[in-house]
């Protein structure tokens, strides 16, 4: 039974990653901590998940990829996963979890009020150096704890950069950094042969969940869509706290 509820978790995230373009980590680690699989199993299930879900995503938003800023993003985050690993093995994981939720519905909430209002704040962080930094924070969130798009999420936003435009970075980010997160967590001993398992039983699956979540991404207008991403960003670190605590 534990394994089937394991099963429908991953593929719940595979879905909101679809549907969004990020956010399968967020939702679905949380979870899975409830259930009681290991952490380490976790990461490296989700992860793996992540690379998969991103591959035939950034063929179908290729159009949209800015592969120069992608290129600046993946130089970051190659000096943060290293940097990550280490934070999952020697910081306590309820500081790190409490401290970046906290923030991520700080960031939400204060955008959903600006729209609220009106009053869109101006593009921000336009200089290409702020690439760099926004990958490195990403790389290390990511080797961690698999949060590596929600960076590069609020980042998009304070640039403003156009939802298609966001995705289509997002989803080529993914590509080449999962690439490089799941070999580090292969490197550091995370996965075994229950989740090679699971793979195996997941895969065959996102043929129907990435088709249908493509289906419903198509029929949400870009403005709701925007919307729904800040709601998310205020969930998803509502998850983390609660995680955090437990």
């Amino acid at each position: 039974m534990l394994v089937v509820v394991i099963i429908l978790i991953a593929l719940f995230g595979a879905f909101v990653r679809t549907v969004f373009g990020f956010g399968e980590a967020l939702v679905t680690m949380p979870l899975l901590a409830l259930v009681g699989f290991k952490l380490s199993s976790a990461t490296a299930l989700i992860g793996a998940l992540g690379l998969l879900v991103a591959l035939p995503a950034t063929i179908r938003s290729r159009a949209h990829i800015d592969f120069a800023v992608v290129r600046r993003l993946v130089l970051g985050s190659l000096i943060g996963v290293p940097i990550g690993i280490l934070l999952l093995k020697l910081v306590p994981t309820r500081l790190i979890l409490q401290l970046f939720g906290l923030f991520l519905i700080s960031y939400g909430s204060y955008q959903l009020w600006q729209l609220w209002r009106g009053k869109p704040k101006k593009a921000r962080l336009q200089a290409a150096r702020w690439d760099y930094l926004a990958g490195l924070i990403s790389g290390a969130l990511g080797s961690a704890y698999n949060s590596h798009g929600v960076p590069v999420v609020i980042y998009g936003t304070l640039k403003r950069w156009p939802v298609n435009q966001l995705r289509g970075i997002l989803q080529a980010h993914f590509v080449c950094v999962g690439v490089i997160v799941v070999s580090s967590q292969v490197a550091a001993g995370f996965w075994n042969g229950e989740v090679v398992q699971l793979l195996l039983i997941i895969i065959p699956l996102l043929a129907v969940v990435i088709p249908f979540g493509n289906w419903l991404s198509s029929r949400i207008p870009q403005a709701t869509l925007v919307k729904y991403i800040y709601l998310l960003l205020v969930i998803f670190g509502g998850l983390l706290v609660f995680k955090s605590l437990n």
